[in-house]
């Protein structure tokens, strides 16, 4: 894994684990999710989805206040490629956040985002990472629906700054650039009050911009756009 997303994590749970916490939350957040690519020049990849998978934590230390971790990585990574060529990529989601509940249905979050992919090329001898990270801010909802079943809706806006590092058979380059784009969930929750387990399905849209410092040095400006089901199983303690 990126040594800059291993120190993401650590920061964050040693931050976090030094407030007391009323109430823990563990669990497994997955997505499955397609990808669809679009540059400067009008080329269009549309990639078929693969699955993300990894750790979700939240600290519920005030009646009002709590923050939470989302972590998320692609196991079998993202393919495509025409005439023998194919283009591998691995991406990284990552959300830190520090969550506000205004009543009871309402909260405002904010926190940090950190976003990456790295890609191999076999058939042409390129290799590269692109990834970024910087602040996200949003709002969500929960709608009680019958006892114990709730609707979810999460929508959030982000602005990172980041870096491609590229290296083919010329050399190597580097280039900065920023990304912006918003992040929108709906999913339905079903709480198990007899073992404290919360279920969650439903559906994730993401859609990112890319814009290089130069793009005169073989970068294309991009838009990305990621949409798929989710799922997520969660544990809770009181503590």
């Amino acid at each position: 894994m990126n040594k800059r997303i291993i120190i993401f994590i650590v920061a964050y749970l040693c931050t976090a684990s030094t407030v007391y916490a009323d109430d823990l939350s563990i669990g497994i957040s997955s997505w499955y999710a397609d990808w669809k690519m679009v540059e400067d020049n009008n080329t269009t990849s549309n990639i078929d989805p693969v699955l993300y998978i990894g750790p979700s934590v939240a600290y519920q230390f005030s009646e009002k206040w709590s923050t939470t971790l989302v972590a998320l990585a692609t196991p079998k990574k993202y393919t495509w490629g025409d005439n023998g060529e194919q283009n591998k990529l691995r991406r990284y989601d990552i959300d830190a956040a520090l969550n506000y509940q205004l009543n009871r249905y309402c909260k405002i979050f904010g926190g940090a985002k950190y976003l990456a992919f790295t890609y191999d090329d076999e058939a042409n001898n390129v290799e590269g990472i692109h990834h970024a990270a910087g602040p996200g801010a949003g709002i969500g909802l929960t709608v009680p629906v019958i006892s114990n079943v709730y609707l979810l809706c999460n929508i959030s806006g982000l602005f990172i700054y980041g870096n491609e590092n590229h290296e083919d058979p010329t050399g190597k380059m580097s280039m900065d650039f920023y990304e912006t784009g918003i992040n929108g969930l709906l999913q339905g929750a079903y709480y198990i009050p007899s073992v404290a387990i919360t279920l969650a399905f439903g559906y994730r849209y993401q859609y990112m911009i890319t814009r290089y410092s130069k793009t005169d040095e073989g970068f294309q400006n991009l838009e990305h756009t990621f949409k798929g089901i989710t799922f997520l199983l969660v544990k809770s303690f009181s503590l």
